[in-house]
């Protein structure tokens, strides 16, 4: 892959979708701010990242290395303040990923995540995020399966995973993550999940 650049985005009707950047202090006080509200806690626990030096290592360390291997990762979602706003001018609401993992147990194709901050909920951003990078992966990446993962009661990511058009596969203990009891979801096409590393229960 090309080097990152920095102006880079994937725009969308109202978002710039863009890489996180090592040293740029105002990516590490915003995912400080993100990772560490009472509504991330609560969700997905305390990740460690509690410091912004801690949050910039781990951008130079993990993120920039996903996007060196695979082109994407985990993503800057802004906020345009208007239709034909740059990047610049954008401001930052939210995180969205495509993570493809290593080792035996990972999967052969990426899943989506996304994270936007609690005042901005419900306002479809993270749909319209999540559209937006898997469009993109497909088209620069050849990218021709995705899956999303949540927590069988998440009704909030689920509700989210569906908009996007993707289909309930059922529910499986994932390896890959611990033997976690996770709900599953495919994008349409994506016939058999072993082919993909995913066994049945």
């Amino acid at each position: 892959m090309s080097p990152i650049i920095p102006t880079f985005s994937i725009p969308t009707e109202r978002l710039h979708i863009s890489y996180l950047e090592p040293g740029n202090p105002s990516h590490s006080t915003f995912l400080h701010h993100l990772w560490n509200t009472d509504e991330f806690i609560e969700a997905e626990g305390n990740i460690g990242l509690d410091t912004q030096e801690k949050i910039d290592e781990f951008i130079t360390n993990k993120v920039q290395t996903h996007y060196k291997k695979n082109g994407f990762g985990q993503m800057l979602v802004s906020l345009k303040p208007h239709p034909g706003a740059s990047l610049a001018e954008s401001s930052p609401i939210g995180i969205v990923s495509l993570m493809k993992g290593e080792g035996e147990n990972a999967y052969t194709a990426p899943d989506v995540g996304y994270t936007i901050l609690p005042q901005e909920n419900r306002k479809g951003y993270a749909t319209e995020a999540a559209m937006g990078l898997i469009a993109y992966a497909k088209r620069e990446f050849g990218v021709d399966g995705v899956f999303g993962f949540c927590a069988q009661k998440d009704q909030r990511s689920r509700r989210v995973l569906e908009k996007i058009g993707m289909e309930f596969r059922g529910e499986r203990h994932l390896k890959f993550f611990g033997g976690a009891h996770s709900a599953v979801y495919a994008l349409p096409g994506m016939e058999g999940l072993k082919d993909y590393g995913i066994q049945d229960d």
